[in-house]
């Protein structure tokens, strides 16, 4: 029996959970041309840290989306990313229920590949997994991109629930915002996506946006179970009410929002743990970007935490207590539910 803490992990992205040498043996196994033949200067290039911050919106444009998204492209790219990221998060953090997001459009190759054919890889990677790992449950979320078109965001929301019944459990909006991106007009979309079963969360409250119209728009429009992040609802004590009230929880990232410039400081945690605290405001504890930041392991993230007095160990149980309620793998049987 292990003798550490069971911990769930309800918001990290593909792309970024992938350890760089995993990332590197798949650029050479496939004949990638990288931007380096070093591979201590390519770890350094995809590697954020405490010393080496980005935004979020300038590490898609320059990194996630330019490197990290080609090199997990394709049936076999994915099929190894997917197994290595879940028995990775299991054997670091004994993460034994995670959720792993995804867009498969982004992972396709361009399109240059069936897109139904990139899902299968996926599933495949996560059921090999869980049969490596019998105490891991693990489910993917799909992830619609506010830079696509709704046509673009429909077919994959159309995957979603075709593939719901093997192991993709949520739907989710990533991504920045775009031109013309308004949440209210998928509220057809996301009803399809609850009626078939999936769960629905919303990368939303980032701090990079302006305010929280967005969130408020998520909340009114979607109708979420989850926010992806969040943090910006300490701006606004009505929306901190409503989330409160409609029992939406927060996937907060802590170390990422330091990371990304989206909290300013360990003060600046303190403070909006302390406010979500106080208008009892559900959150659980993410790693966003567990592999592509330095010491952004899950059971790292909680060590920090708790070493800089931003939560104590009863907080911590508490939300883990508050993920295990809310992850979207619900049902027990067969396959992802295993």
């Amino acid at each position: 029996m292990s003798t550490k803490r069971d911990l769930v992990e309800l918001h990290a992205h593909l792309g970024t959970s992938i350890n760089p040498a995993v990332l590197w043996s798949i650029a050479h196994d496939q004949g990638i041309k990288l931007p380096t033949k070093d591979y201590w200067e390519f770890q350094k290039l995809v590697v954020l840290s405490l010393e080496r911050k980005i935004t979020v919106p300038e590490y898609l444009e320059k990194i996630y989306h330019t490197i990290l998204d080609p090199l997990s492209s394709g049936t076999h790219p994915v099929e190894k990313a997917v197994h290595e990221t879940f028995g990775g998060a299991y054997r670091s953090s004994n993460i034994t229920i995670h959720e792993l997001r995804l867009n498969p459009m982004r992972h396709n190759a361009g399109g240059a590949q069936d897109l139904d054919h990139v899902i299968m890889a996926a599933l495949r990677g996560m059921e090999r997994a869980l049969l490596e790992y019998p105490n891991l449950k693990a489910g993917l979320i799909f992830c619609m991109a506010r830079e696509f078109s709704i046509e673009k965001n429909k077919i994959i929301a159309q995957k979603a629930i075709k593939y719901h019944k093997r192991g993709v459990v949520g739907i989710d909006f990533s991504g920045v915002s775009k031109k013309g991106f308004y949440l209210k007009d998928y509220v057809g979309i996301i009803n399809e996506c609850k009626k078939a079963g999936l769960g629905v969360t919303v990368h939303s409250g980032e701090a990079y946006e302006i305010d929280t119209n967005d969130m408020w728009d998520a909340v009114r429009y979607i109708k979420p179970q989850r926010i992806g992040h969040g943090i910006l609802a300490v701006k606004d004590k009505k929306l901190m009410k409503e989330l409160s009230e409609e029992n939406i929880i927060l996937e907060v990232c802590p170390y990422i929002n330091l990371v990304t410039k989206a909290a300013k400081s360990i003060n600046d945690l303190k403070e909006i743990f302390a406010a979500f605290k106080k208008n009892n405001v559900k959150f659980t504890i993410n790693t966003d970007w567990p592999e592509t930041v330095l010491h952004a392991h899950l059971n790292e993230q909680i060590e920090f935490l708790v070493q800089n007095n931003i939560l104590t160990e009863k907080d911590i149980e508490s939300c883990m207590d508050i993920a295990g309620n809310a992850t979207f793998i619900k049902r027990t049987g067969i396959g992802a539910y295993l």
